[in-house]
């Protein structure tokens, strides 16, 4: 009905103005009636008010068109507002000059400065004079080529002072001439990932001085074991001559002797874990036999110094899965480390225990001068030590060889409280081999 309201209006109109009409003429002047004029007159009135009508009705459906038409206009717009000011990035408009038309709120949080105070103004004055060089450079390298976009990052200096980085993605708008006519684009503050960046690059750099410390280490270790092996196999040799001849007293001295030289060998042969890995046999081995064996190798060595080496068990068994000559290279590594860090004496406690989470946990403590946390840090760098003496290789092999055995290795140290490590190993249970004897004498006890 309102689509028709002009016509209805019009024609209404007409209707009541034709009607005053023949009441003045006919009725009030008296005049004679033409029937036929007067019908013409009416149909032709009542024809042009309705096409007027429809006119008025056509304009008015075009005005409530275009106001909701405005008013959509204005709700998104209102809503494109909303989405640019939510946004965290800096998102800006500047004309070909380069000054700020547009800038989002984002602004004031990434250089400091208001949008207000901003506006209208050159962006590369927000810029410093050497990254403003390149971003002109940039921007007219771009624009000799016709390119329409680019990305690059800037330093920059906030109100404040800090310094910060940002990561600029810049849209350039040609007019059909190709001339410059402005520029759109959005501003990210990068700074944490810059700074991650050169993070990364000094810690690449670290690992390859580190990597190289490794290979001389590796050339060192080779070099030396090559050595040592030289007259070894002479003392082997003539040990043998002598074995020969030996009484049998002399001879059970001569197998420690031969054991021990085996041993050396051994170690040797691990110490060019540092120039190349070697495949390694692992077994069940029972640690606490290991460590009493150790014990007993080291003890008259720490009686010189006036120390006493002690065990502490909570279980007879504790098996790991592992090579029981490179365990004991790290065992006595360690121990060596705590007699030495005790000048004038004192006690190794050696202790070993199966937690709650099936794994096996040994503690070395010693009583000595103990570490600040500036040296823990570095503890296991290749050539790092604080002896006078040391190569600083000893514990860098001691923690190759408790990587290869997946041991999580910790460390508790004060200064004049002495240290103490834990070295955390998975739980491989009693060989299966063991499990069926102990069944087997169950069964013959029955």
């Amino acid at each position: 009905m309102m689509k028709y309201r002009g016509r209805v209006l019009m024609t209404l109109i007409g209707i009541i103005f034709i009607l005053i009409w023949d009441i003045v003429y006919y009725i009030e002047m008296n005049l004679k009636m033409d029937v036929l004029l007067n019908i013409i007159f009416s149909c032709i009135l009542l024809i042009v008010l309705y096409w007027t009508g429809g006119y008025l009705d056509k304009k008015t459906e075009k005005i409530a068109s275009y106001k909701d038409s405005k008013d959509e206009m204005k709700m998104i717009n209102e809503e494109m507002q909303h989405v640019l000011q939510s946004i965290e990035e800096v998102v800006f408009h500047t004309d070909a000059k380069g000054c700020f038309q547009f800038l989002n709120r984002s602004w004031a949080d990434f250089s400091g400065y208001s949008v207000k105070e901003s506006l209208h103004k050159n962006a590369l004055h927000f810029i410093s004079l050497h990254e403003r060089h390149e971003v002109l450079r940039m921007i007219r390298q771009h624009i000799d080529q016709g390119k329409p976009k680019f990305k690059m990052d800037f330093s920059y200096q906030k109100r404040d002072g800090t310094q910060r980085w940002g990561e600029m993605n810049i849209k350039l708008s040609y007019d059909q001439a190709g001339r410059l006519v402005g520029t759109v684009g959005t501003i990210s503050d990068v700074t944490d990932r810059i700074h991650t960046e050169e993070e990364l690059k000094e810690l690449n750099e670290t690992l390859a001085i580190e990597s190289q410390k490794l290979s001389v280490a590796g050339q060192l270790a080779a070099g030396i074991a090559h050595e040592v092996r030289n007259p070894l196999t002479s003392i082997n040799g003539f040990l043998q001559l002598i074995r020969d001849d030996a009484d049998e007293k002399t001879k059970d001295y001569l197998e420690i002797i031969f054991s021990e030289i085996k041993r050396i060998e051994l170690v040797l042969s691990e110490l060019l874990i540092l120039a190349k890995p070697q495949t390694v046999s692992y077994r069940h081995i029972n640690v606490k036999e290991t460590l009493v064996h150790v014990q007993k190798l080291l003890n008259t060595n720490a009686i010189l110094y006036n120390i006493d080496i002690r065990t502490d068990f909570s279980s007879d068994d504790l098996f790991i899965k592992g090579d029981e000559n490179q365990l004991k290279q790290v065992f006595i590594n360690l121990i060596k480390n705590g007699i030495e860090s005790m000048p004038r004496g004192g006690t190794i406690t050696l202790k070993g225990l199966l937690n709650k989470h099936n794994k096996v946990v040994l503690t070395f403590e010693d009583q000595g001068v103990g570490m600040k946390r500036d040296i823990l840090d570095k503890l296991g760098e290749p050539f790092f030590t604080t002896k006078t003496k040391g190569t600083g290789l000893g514990l860098t092999i001691c923690l190759r060889i408790l990587r290869d055995h997946r041991a999580d290795v910790r460390v508790n140290s004060e200064p004049g409280e002495g240290t103490k490590f834990f070295l955390t190993f998975e739980s491989a249970g009693p060989p299966i081999r063991k499990k069926r004897e102990k069944a087997d004498v169950q069964t013959s006890v029955r």
